[in-house]
């Protein structure tokens, strides 16, 4: 799960049903903080949207034309983060996908409320 916290708690309501309405559960930590996460399976047809578009579908970051000519999904920084692993985690694809999700979902919200201020906090 993400965790957000607004700079002013009086919208904190608005925002938990915005999120739920774009299908993420959301758990209240305090009265301006949040957890979301993601009540509906990874996309895999978003993910290969990602792909055809040159974005990473680990964190949606663009890929380097030379890897992305190679065939990679992956940016530079995940190729050597799943290096290090030598397996993809399935828990750490999902919370890298969830963040990258909800980051859509704020940018419409910032959009839409230019008056509050919302930050990634982990």
């Amino acid at each position: 799960m993400v965790r957000l916290r607004l700079s002013d708690d009086s919208l904190t309501t608005e925002l938990v049903g915005f999120l739920r309405r774009c299908e993420c559960e959301v758990e209240h930590l305090g009265p301006a903080t949040v957890a979301v996460g993601l009540r509906h399976p990874l996309d895999l047809d978003a993910a290969v949207r990602q792909l055809h578009a040159g974005r990473c579908y680990s964190c949606g970051e663009e890929i380097e034309s030379v890897l992305f000519r190679l065939g990679s999904g992956c940016c530079h920084d995940c190729r050597e983060e799943t290096r290090a692993e030598q397996a993809p985690n399935p828990a750490r694809v999902r919370e890298d996908w969830t963040r990258m999700e909800v980051e859509a979902y704020l940018r419409v919200w910032r959009a839409l409320h230019p008056e509050g201020r919302i930050e990634l906090v982990a």
